[in-house]
């Protein structure tokens, strides 16, 4: 049935508890960092989290689907709802290639680089979520956070183009197993500098909220 009358807390709600979930899952990034001789567990963990993210991504589309009116236009809700998707899907692809790649610890020192970007840009989707309730009143500070996601996105670029120099610096005669781990490890940095730039997206989406909501 169609509602007329918009579910403001549904939709609000929904996405907060998408943050939360981004939130776990860049704890069990940490974790892994701190104890990879536990990653199958923790691979484990993160698949779990991210298909309690999708089934999140159902609800809202659900609502969406069956709401005439919402506190959002349909197509932010939308693209906001997809692009956390997205941060999700990276953080539980990295973390699985680490594993099946076999990537051993010490990792280099490009991954807890990128994760500690990721933590940081997901710390604030998750006041930014909570503050679209009241885009009039947190204005301004919607605004500098999406600056500060801006920003985390041209630091990830440069430990993409630091780490992509030196896994492609080798010798003119590389051993096979030199060029199996550039593969490996360029698809790893690849799918974290992507999550990376999902969290700029979602920054973007708040901006445009902002610029509807003036």
């Amino acid at each position: 049935m169609i509602s007329l009358f918009p579910k403001d807390e549904v939709f609000y709600n929904l996405f907060e508890q998408q943050a939360i979930k981004l939130k776990e899952a860049s704890k069990i990034l940490d974790q892994l960092l701190a104890n990879p001789e536990n990653i199958k567990e923790y691979a484990v963990s993160m698949k779990k989290i991210e298909e309690e993210a999708d089934e999140l991504c159902y609800k809202i589309l659900d609502n969406l689907r069956n709401s005439l009116i919402t506190p959002l236009a349909g197509e932010d809700i939308e693209l906001l709802r997809q692009d956390m998707d997205n941060i999700m899907d990276c953080l539980e692809k990295a973390t699985n290639r680490i594993l099946i790649y076999q990537i051993s610890a010490p990792y280099p020192q490009a991954i807890p680089e990128y994760i500690g970007i990721i933590k940081r840009a997901i710390e604030e989707i998750s006041f930014a979520v909570k503050e679209i309730k009241n885009v009039q009143k947190f204005h301004e500070l919607l605004y500098k956070r999406c600056q500060k996601i801006n920003r985390l996105e041209n630091e990830g670029d440069e430990v993409n183009r630091r780490a992509l120099k030196s896994i492609m610096t080798i010798n003119d005669n590389p051993s096979p197993q030199k060029i199996l781990e550039v593969i490996k490890l360029k698809e790893i940095y690849e799918t974290l500098e992507n999550a990376i730039d999902f969290c700029e997206d979602v920054g973007n989406i708040f901006e445009l909220i902002l610029i509807k909501n003036r």
